[in-house]
């Protein structure tokens, strides 16, 4: 494994998730396996010099449908979030792998964590730990497929 990029090199991981990605989210309880969500998503991903932009289409059976926008910026070797959402960071671990954390600004007593493994260039796996009140409460496992190397 190699050791995490510094802001001067390029982040040659990101570049490879650039393009848009369809996949499924499951949600289940860290403790009894019991699943809480399963729904689709569409995610585009554009990486443009120090700038990332991200937006997360989800799609649920009885119709409902979220979108969400994560803005961010490459800077001191991660990808850093700060909006009026959320804030954290990504970093490439190595050539395949991505580590993320992250907190909701409006409830600060949750903290999520992220790794992002490239499978090979168009699929991907990502699990999300979930963590509330200092306790590990859900984990949400995500299998997604590069759909377009263009994001629209």
């Amino acid at each position: 494994m190699k050791e995490a990029r510094t802001n001067a090199e390029p982040f040659p991981v990101f570049e490879k998730h650039h393009g848009v990605w369809e996949g499924t989210y499951t949600r289940m309880d860290a403790r009894t396996g019991q699943i809480l969500d399963h729904h689709r998503s569409r995610l585009t991903c554009i990486k443009r010099g120090d700038e990332w932009f991200q937006r997360n289409e989800y799609m649920w059976d009885d119709g409902r449908t979220e979108t969400k926008e994560f803005p961010g910026v490459f800077a001191a070797g991660a990808l850093r979030f700060d909006n009026e959402r959320l804030c954290g960071e990504a970093r490439e671990v190595d050539d395949k792998t991505i580590v993320l954390r992250w907190i909701y600004k409006d409830r600060p007593h949750e903290e999520y964590s992220e790794i992002i493994t490239l499978v090979d260039d168009r699929h991907r796996a990502r699990v999300w730990q979930h963590f509330e009140h200092g306790q590990f409460t859900k984990l949400t496992v995500i299998d997604e497929r590069k759909v377009s190397d263009q994001p629209i």
